[in-house]
């Protein structure tokens, strides 16, 4: 039979409970006397800090601000000292901090409360930190996303209102302008975009990690696609010859123009806006598993709307296109083989008068 356990070791139980909590717990747990000197320190709040000795004993201001030669962690000392200094309030915020040589700045949520003697006197404040920054960086990216949606839906719709009230006014403008006035109002884009949010030029895919990994796959869909489109024309021509210009050669060198020696630049650009900028920020927005799909599906129905002046089979081509490409973007995570496709398919199906 099991004794029954005696008061002396229940009242060491009970005394060892309270430090096992605070030892364990995911958030931290600083203490401090009306003077500012560190009581305890739990262990998680240490490695939060960026503390690895046992600061007990010692001033707070002389451990942690004397050693802060920049100002990026003065709101969470500020913090900090407005609990001690502060006797008949309690505190709650946000704020950051560096620890140490570290990166990456963490986002701590704060609260202070009082700690009261035996007589229910104040003898210290309890700050209690937890690391939110993920929370943060969600909740940013969510509020973000509307402008992003905002912008696109605005860029889009103004290309659409220019286009309908050309065609109102019996104007056609040359697709090669119409193809500037695009890429005009995607640079616009890019730039609120850039200005408004916390996006910025990393975001974008222009580093290749992996050259052959990158390359090889695309140059093989160029060349695929190439024979597809002589291929279909050698169809066309018997099935439906008036498909293409009477007379006109199979390869026509005649169609080319000033905007074929810019196409590369063009193409780039192109590129750089519709993955690096749409899909990246398009991803922000779409969550769950379906979210790469549906960030490459608007943003290639978008550019193939965008070219709605070349005509329905010319926008459902592009948009078929930008398809394949957004899913080679998501695998590859940069831009410049999707370039070599984009340019090669573009100029075949320019001289072979898919286009004109």
């Amino acid at each position: 039979m099991h004794g029954k356990e005696s008061p002396a070791m229940d009242n060491l139980e009970k005394k060892n409970i309270i430090p096992r909590i605070l030892r364990d717990m995911n958030d931290g747990v600083l203490v401090l006397d009306t003077r500012g000197n560190i009581l305890y320190l739990n262990e998680k709040g240490g490695s939060m800090l960026g503390i690895s000795e046992n600061p007990e004993g010692q001033k707070y201001s002389l451990t942690f601000m004397d050693t802060d030669m920049g100002e990026t962690n003065d709101a969470f000392h500020q913090f900090v000292l407005d609990a001690v200094y502060d006797k008949k309030n309690s505190h709650s915020g946000e704020a950051v901090f560096r620890a140490g040589t570290a990166e990456e700045l963490r986002r701590f949520r704060l609260t202070s409360s009082f700690l009261y003697g035996e007589e229910q006197e104040k003898i210290g404040i309890v700050v209690v930190f937890s690391d939110v920054t993920e929370v943060a960086k969600l909740n940013q990216q969510r509020a973000e996303s509307s402008t992003v949606f905002s912008v696109l839906m605005i860029c889009v719709c103004g290309y659409l209102f220019l286009w309908s009230l050309l065609r109102y006014l019996g104007i056609e403008l040359p697709g090669q302008i119409m193809n500037l006035v695009i890429e005009a109002i995607s640079v616009v884009m890019f730039i609120i975009i850039l200005k408004t949010t916390s996006f910025s030029i990393r975001d974008i895919g222009l580093r290749i990690p992996d050259v052959k990994a990158t390359f090889v796959p695309d140059i093989l869909i160029t060349i695929g696609g190439t024979v597809f489109l002589i291929v279909g024309k050698v169809v066309i021509l018997r099935v439906a010859p008036e498909f293409f210009p009477e007379g006109a050669p199979f390869w026509d060198w005649s169609v080319g123009t000033f905007a074929d020696v810019i196409y590369p630049l063009t193409v780039v650009l192109q590129e750089f806006l519709a993955r690096g900028v749409m899909q990246e920020n398009l991803s922000r927005i779409f969550t769950g598993k379906w979210s790469a799909f549906l960030s490459i599906l608007v943003s290639s129905l978008v550019f193939g709307v965008l070219h709605i002046a070349y005509g329905l089979p010319y926008m459902v081509g592009a948009s078929l296109l930008l398809g394949v490409l957004g899913i080679f973007y998501h695998k590859q995570g940069n831009i410049w083989g999707l370039c070599i496709i984009h340019y090669v398919l573009g100029e075949v199906a320019t001289f072979l008068r898919y286009l004109i």
